[in-house]
C-alpha cells in the first residue's frame, strides 16, 4: 500500500497537469463537432385561459389581431438540437399569452400582458435568447350576441335553360358572438353559393359569413352553427289567369263599368307536379256596397297559392279596381209580348198588361245602344197557380247596362180551348 502511495504522488504535478490538458483536448473536441449556436424561429400567438372573461361575460376585443401577430425567436443551442428544433418547428416552438388571470379587468380595459415562450416542451439544452414582441396588449371588452337571418348569395350565372326555387335552409338563423363593437357593426348574415353547384347538388354546405352596411366583411366574430346547408330545386314556370269578383251593391243611381286587375295574369314557379293543380288565381271578392267612386284593393299573392308554388322575385301583389260611375237613366216601353214565360203549366193561361215600362241605367253610350225593339226579358211562373200575381221581371241587358226593380202583374185562369166553329153548309144553287 505504501509502495502505490509513493508511485501516486511521485511527480504528482506534471500527472495533475496532464490530466488539465487532456480535459482542455477534450473539451475542444467536442465543441469542434458540436459548437453552440444561436438561431431564430418564429411562431403564431395564441390566447390561452379565454373562458376565465368569457365566465364574466367578457372577450377580449383584439383577439383576431393578437392571434396574427407572429413572435420572433432567438434560441441558443448545439447546432444538431437547433437543427432538430428547425424540422419539428411547428410541434416544438409555441407562444402564447395567458388571460386565465385577469379577473378583475372591465369591460373598455387595456392591459398589458407578457408573451410566454416554450421551446421543445421545456426540454434543458435549450436557451431562449430573446423573443419579440416581450408583451401585447390586450383589450378587454363585453361578450355580445344577436341572431341574424341567414340571406344567400348566388356566385355565377345559372345556366339559360334552369330556374331555381328559392333557397332553403337548414337553419333561417344563426346567433352570432363576439364583442359589443364588433356585433353591432354587422348588418347582414349571408353564405356564397356557387351556381353551378345550386343546379348540380341536392345539398350545399357553405360558411356564414358577418357583413357591415358598406357589405365589408366584420371579422372577430364566431356563429352558432359553423356551416349551414342550403338547397334548391329546379323550378318550371306557368302562367295563369287572376280572376276577381264584387260583392254587395253600388249606391243608388250608379253603376260598376268594369272591374280590372294589374296585373291580369301572372307567371309561377314550382315542380312540374305542383304547378298541374293551380289553373287560376281566384282572389277575395271586392267589397263594393254602397260605393259612389271607384274601389281599389291590393292583394299579396303568396296568400293564394299551395305549397310549393312561389312566383318570380319582384312579383307580390295585384292591384284591383272596381270603376264605378254615376248612372245616367232611359226609361224604355216595351209589348209584354217581348218577355218570355219560362215553366208554364199547358192547362193555365197567362195574361199581363199589354206594355210594360222599365228604368235603364248605365253610361249614356251603353244606354243608346237599349232601344225598346232590342229589349227583351223573361219571367219565370214555376209553382204559380191560378189568380193574380206580382212577378218580378228578369231583363236581357248589355254590359254595362243596369235595370231598377221592375214588377208586373199576371193574371192565371185555367185555360179552355176554344172548340172550332162548325162549317155551314153550302146553299143549293
Amino acid at each position: 500500500m505504501k509502495r502505490f502511495q509513493e508511485i501516486l504522488m511521485k511527480d504528482f504535478g506534471w500527472k495533475l497537469l496532464s490530466v488539465a490538458i487532456a480535459t482542455i483536448m477534450w473539451f475542444m473536441v467536442i465543441s469542434i463537432n458540436q459548437p453552440v449556436d444561436t438561431r431564430t424561429y418564429s411562431t403564431m400567438l395564441t390566447l390561452t385561459g379565454t373562458e376565465t372573461l368569457t365566465a364574466r361575460g367578457l372577450t377580449v376585443a383584439n383577439a383576431q389581431e393578437l392571434e396574427n401577430t407572429k413572435i420572433s425567436i432567438k434560441v441558443k443551442a448545439q447546432r444538431t438540437a437547433l437543427d432538430r428544433l428547425s424540422q419539428r418547428q411547428a410541434e416544438l416552438i409555441s407562444a402564447n399569452v395567458d388571460v386565465s388571470g385577469l379577473t378583475y379587468a372591465q369591460s373598455g380595459d387595456k392591459i398589458t400582458l407578457p408573451v410566454n415562450v416554450m421551446v421543445a416542451n421545456g426540454t434543458t439544452g435549450y436557451t431562449i435568447e430573446s423573443k419579440v414582441p416581450v408583451s401585447v396588449e390586450v383589450h378587454v371588452e363585453t361578450l355580445a350576441s344577436k341572431e341574424f337571418p341567414v340571406s344567400v348569395t348566388l356566385n355565377g350565372a345559372v345556366p339559360h335553360n334552369a330556374t331555381l326555387s328559392e333557397p332553403q335552409f337548414s337553419t333561417p338563423t344563426v346567433m352570432a358572438k363576439g364583442p359589443k363593437s364588433v356585433i353591432d357593426r354587422i348588418m347582414a348574415v349571408r353564405v356564397t353559393v356557387d351556381a353551378t353547384q345550386a343546379v348540380g347538388q341536392d345539398a350545399i354546405s357553405v360558411k356564414p359569413v358577418a357583413y357591415d352596411r358598406d357589405g365589408v366583411t366584420v371579422n372577430g366574430v364566431t356563429f352558432s352553427e359553423e356551416s349551414i346547408t342550403v338547397s334548391y330545386r329546379l323550378q318550371e314556370q306557368k302562367q295563369i289567369q287572376i280572376q276577381v269578383q264584387t260583392t254587395g251593391q253600388v249606391a243608388a243611381g250608379y253603376h260598376v263599368t268594369e272591374v280590372s286587375c294589374n296585373p291580369q295574369t301572372v307567371t309561377i314557379m314550382g315542380t312540374a307536379e305542383t304547378l298541374q293543380s293551380v289553373g287560376e288565381i281566384v282572389l277575395e271578392p271586392l267589397d263594393i256596397s254602397n260605393a259612389t267612386a271607384s274601389v281599389s284593393k291590393v292583394y299579396p299573392l303568396e296568400n293564394y297559392l299551395p305549397k310549393g308554388v312561389v312566383f318570380p322575385k319582384g312579383m307580390k301583389t295585384v292591384q284591383v279596381m272596381a270603376h264605378i260611375i254615376k248612372s245616367a237613366d232611359k226609361t224604355v216601353t216595351i209589348p209584354t209580348t217581348q218577355i218570355a214565360l219560362q215553366n208554364q203549366q199547358s192547362q193555365l193561361a197567362y195574361t199581363m198588361p199589354e206594355t210594360i215600362s222599365v228604368t235603364l241605367l248605365g253610361d249614356t253610350t251603353a244606354l243608346e245602344s237599349v232601344s225598346a225593339e232590342s229589349l227583351t226579358a223573361m219571367i219565370d211562373v214555376s209553382g204559380l197557380e191560378m189568380g193574380e200575381h206580382t212577378v218580378h221581371v228578369v231583363w236581357q241587358l248589355p254590359d254595362g247596362v243596369t235595370a231598377e226593380p221592375t214588377t208586373v202583374v199576371l193574371h192565371i185562369e185555367e185555360h179552355i180551348p176554344q172548340e172550332p166553329e162548325a162549317e155551314l153548309p153550302t146553299p143549293e144553287e
